[in-house]
């Protein structure tokens, strides 16, 4: 499939918001935020699609994506937001020495590679201008240039990534020769364009927060004042949102809404991206050899007896039989997963190229057959768990093998897609987390309030006024247990 869902809901929203200057005109019909989370493609070539609708609907305006005959020249085809001064010059000369030494400043040989250093360098540049973005608010505008000044800097060295592809070329002499001409690598022309579409739309988002009805305190809020002070709250040094006592108007609620949706897509968009872009990085050797062989090994007794259980038909008859009571339990679960998936995936590769030696069982033994058909319902089963996992907790960390992927990795065109996705995703599942805030907010100022809302995010459920006081508490743990923040 391709990003409609996103493309249409962006086009509403921009239609709401010019009605709503005008006629004050009602909703925002656009995807339903609640929507199915597996219902972000996997493909490549979903993405592929959808930037290059992108791209072609840029063509009509001004910022024009053009790739020329020369690698030199995939850019943006508009001027740089920002002035570069002197010390612009300076701060970049210093950064990018601190990647070619590969973040040893020694200048020895403890360095990390080229990839690593890009990877940590967008990470680290995200926590420094967004950080755990506690509020709703427009990015103060030397953070926002910093960020489109250094983001532009180290996402550069994609301008000069080419593979090379066979050609024919005609001779002066009539004969055909076939050569090698360079081309932009695919996984960069499909997926760069469009995660910088969603940076810009982040970024604007952002910026549309003025002239809000809702404001925040530095201490604890009203909510939590009814059962508690705000020293003894869990978050009272935490800015919380407030509200008006009669509770947001209609139009304000309906244009955070619409914007909740937005950003919701844009979360699905990056977060596929990332998990493409993961899946297409290889294992490193030296964990690929340190992991057991056996998928079972992989995996405590209890979590291969819910995957072996024939009673439990469902996806989600298996995941409420893992009895996960944390975020901690949900990641150990995902590396126990992903690990017996790679194991399973190994045995049935080298089974298929002949390559393990085939026994010749005897009568009364099982049929080998049986066995291989067995490991491939327990890999489909284990991926499809992984995957509920992952949609009950959208936010959580990067597995084991993620993780070693990245640690591990020689490619700079991967390291720099991952890490560009995974802080665009951090970020706009933060900014979904604020707006959840604030509509808790407008429903506990105003029970009363004929319209009452219940929006559900991804792992996260504002809850209605009916749940008493404890709704706020209850919005915090859910925040807290979907791993709320940038650093990951």
């Amino acid at each position: 499939m391709t990003y409609n869902g996103l493309e249409s809901c962006i086009l509403n929203n921009q239609s709401y918001e010019n009605e709503s200057r005008t006629s004050r005109a009602d909703g925002c019909a656009s995807d339903s935020l609640d929507d199915d989370f597996s219902s972000c493609s996997s493909s490549k070539d979903a993405f592929g699609s959808f930037s290059s609708q992108w791209m072609k609907k840029d063509e009509q305006g001004s910022d024009e994506w053009e790739l020329s005959e020369s690698p030199k020249h995939f850019y943006v085809k508009e001027k740089p937001a920002y002035a570069i001064k002197f010390s612009d010059v300076e701060t970049m000369k210093e950064n990018f020495a601190k990647l070619l030494l590969g973040e040893d400043i020694t200048g020895g040989q403890k360095g990390v590679s080229t990839a690593l250093a890009l990877s940590n360098a967008i990470t680290n540049l995200a926590a420094s201008v967004f950080g755990e973005l506690w509020k709703l608010e427009p990015l103060a505008e030397e953070r926002k240039n910093k960020w489109r000044r250094e983001i532009d800097w180290l996402l550069s060295p994609t301008n000069y990534m080419v593979e090379l592809v066979p050609a024919k070329q005609s001779g002066a002499n009539g004969r055909t020769m076939e050569i090698m001409t360079p081309k932009v690598r695919a996984d960069i022309h499909m997926n760069l364009p469009a995660l910088q579409k969603l940076d810009s739309m982040l970024i604007e988002t952002l910026e549309s927060m003025v002239n809000t009805e809702f404001w925040y305190a530095e201490v604890g809020s009203r909510a939590e004042g009814r059962n508690k002070s705000a020293r003894e709250s869990k978050r009272w040094w935490l800015p919380l949102p407030q509200v008006p006592k009669t509770g947001l108007s209609d139009t304000e609620r309906k244009k955070l809404q619409c914007k909740a949706r937005v950003v919701h897509q844009i979360f699905k968009a990056a977060k596929s991206i990332n998990e493409n872009v993961l899946l297409e990085m290889p294992l490193p050797s030296i964990i690929k050899d340190a992991l057991p062989k056996s998928g079972k090994a992989n995996l405590s007794d209890d979590m291969y007896k819910v995957l072996t259980v024939e009673s439990t038909s469902s996806v989600e008859e298996m995941f409420i039989a893992l009895n996960l009571k944390s975020e901690h339990n949900a990641l150990e679960a995902s590396n126990g997963l992903e690990a017996a998936v790679f194991a399973w995936k190994e045995k049935i590769t080298e089974q298929a190229s002949c390559k393990s030696p085939v026994r010749k069982s005897w009568s009364f033994i099982k049929d080998p057959m049986s066995e291989m058909e067995k490991m491939e319902l327990l890999l489909e089963r284990a991926e499809a768990l992984i995957q509920q996992i992952k949609s009950k907790y959208p936010n959580l960390p990067q597995t084991f093998l993620d993780a070693t992927k990245i640690q591990y990795g020689k490619d700079v065109g991967h390291s720099i897609l991952e890490a560009y996705s995974r802080v665009l995703k951090n970020l706009a599942f933060s900014i979904m987390c604020r707006i959840g805030e604030i509509l808790q907010e407008d429903i506990l100022s105003n029970p009363n309030s004929p319209h009452e809302v219940t929006l559900c995010f991804p792992g996260i459920e504002v809850r209605s006024a009916s749940s008493g006081g404890g709704a706020r508490q209850s919005l915090t743990d859910q925040m807290n247990k979907a791993g709320i923040g940038m650093e990951n």
